[in-house]
């Protein structure tokens, strides 16, 4: 037989399903329709019965019943609020009950203070206003007019770090010493018979990786939050998301710009001349590091691959006679490309494409990324703030398995 918890669990995925009902709708701007308004009314109707039964087998237990949480609505047309009754029931709903409300009750599994929350694994803000309703661009698109019922977030460049094979380096605290192989040759010594074997030992030295915070501050109005019918806290989960990657891809490659090896110095301070591709994968330091086919990649803007790919006249296009397609991704001389709008153009002394194996490269994070939702500092303002912080670092772990080409100053 099962409790009251269980019961009210299993109540929490009927009113999940009843929502996603709802929301499918108006995704589609429309009314439920007569099987949807059936099917829905089912699952409350079975919901209720559930709570119901929740409710007396507290009170045969000799416990009073516990009166019914606060629902947490959307801003929808909605029949019936999703319930947020145990942590991780809904955790969009909770989130959203946790930022609008600082109701903590959804998001108690994942609680780091009084007003905070840390999730699993940002610079200064470009555009350092408040988010509001008056103007435009700083929020009041988000609250609808009628015509527009939502925010379409422009794509943005996603983070090069998995897709790479960068390595993630394991540690506790602020800084670790990564040991790293410093032995130049390692060879075998030829030895006669009864002679002495060649006595020899590796040398090495360390790299050191040292987590630094990243924050972003957002504003909320209350107007704005209670007001907004544009799935703003969706909107805000792709903005972070969005800005983070941006980051730790700068972070990535001002590392290998810094402490990487130079492949390949160009003739120009303006473009990338034909046969000057070839020497930088066929470059000697770094011929033993290209046997891990999942790490090994060029990054570099879509705008310079283009500029290669245009290389030669119409009837040559030897690069682009590597492109694999739009499904395997293109490729240049047989090595994957990935794109990143922080590398550089082809411009004086830029560094306009790297290349190498990614997995010498080490990250090292702090466990977690966090949250703090701040009613108080802005409270005579009407406004709610919210923090985003996370701590990281990356290393260059062997100077010979990764580099770039670089545009001479003139």
């Amino acid at each position: 037989m099962k409790n009251a918890r269980e019961l009210r669990q299993q109540r929490s995925k009927l009113l999940d399903k009843a929502d996603a009902i709802v929301d499918a709708a108006e995704g589609e701007d429309r009314g439920l329709t007569d099987e949807e308004t059936t099917e829905h009314k089912g699952y409350m109707d079975e919901a209720a019965q559930l709570e119901e039964r929740a409710k007396r087998l507290e009170e045969r237990a000799g416990r009073p019943s516990e009166p019914a949480p606060t629902p947490v609505t959307e801003p929808t047309t909605r029949q019936a609020p999703t319930i947020i009754t145990n942590p991780g029931d809904n955790e969009p709903n909770a989130m959203k009950a946790f930022i609008r409300h600082g109701d903590m009750g959804g998001v108690s599994h994942i609680q780091d203070g009084e007003n905070s929350i840390r999730l699993g694994p940002e610079k200064r803000a470009s555009n350092d206003t408040t988010m509001n309703i008056t103007t435009a661009g700083d929020g009041g698109d988000l609250v609808p007019t009628g015509h527009y019922n939502g925010i379409i977030a422009r794509r943005d460049e996603m983070d090069l770090t998995n897709g790479l094979g960068v390595r993630s380096v394991p540690g506790v605290g602020t800084a670790v010493d990564v040991p790293v192989d410093n032995e130049d040759d390692g060879e075998f010594v030829s030895t006669a018979e009864s002679g002495a074997y060649d006595r020899d030992a590796p040398a090495v030295t360390k790299v050191t990786l040292t987590l630094v915070k990243y924050t972003k501050k957002v504003d909320l109005t209350v107007e704005l939050m209670e007001d907004e019918e544009s799935r703003l806290l969706t909107f805000l989960e792709d903005f972070i998301g969005r800005g983070m990657a941006k980051t730790r891809n700068s972070l990535l490659l001002t590392e290998v710009a810094a402490n990487g090896a130079t492949l390949k110095t160009f003739s120009s301070a303006t473009v990338i001349a034909v046969d000057e591709l070839e020497p930088v994968t066929y470059n000697d330091n770094i011929a033993a590091y290209l046997d891990d086919s999942g790490s090994v990649a060029w990054v570099m803007k879509r705008s310079v691959h283009g500029e290669i790919v245009l290389l030669d006249d119409a009837n040559v296009r030897r690069y682009a006679d590597n492109q694999q397609g739009f499904q395997a991704g293109p490729s240049l001389l047989g090595f994957p490309v990935k794109y990143s709008q922080k590398s550089g153009a082809t411009a004086a002394s830029a560094k306009s494409l790297y290349f190498g194996n990614w997995n010498y490269v080490g990250m090292y994070e702090a466990p977690g990324f966090s949250i703090i939702r701040d009613p108080y500092t802005r409270a005579a303002n009407g406004e709610v703030i919210l923090n985003y912080m996370f701590r990281i670092d990356y290393g260059v772990l062997q100077s010979e398995a990764i580099g770039f080409g670089v545009h001479p100053s003139a």
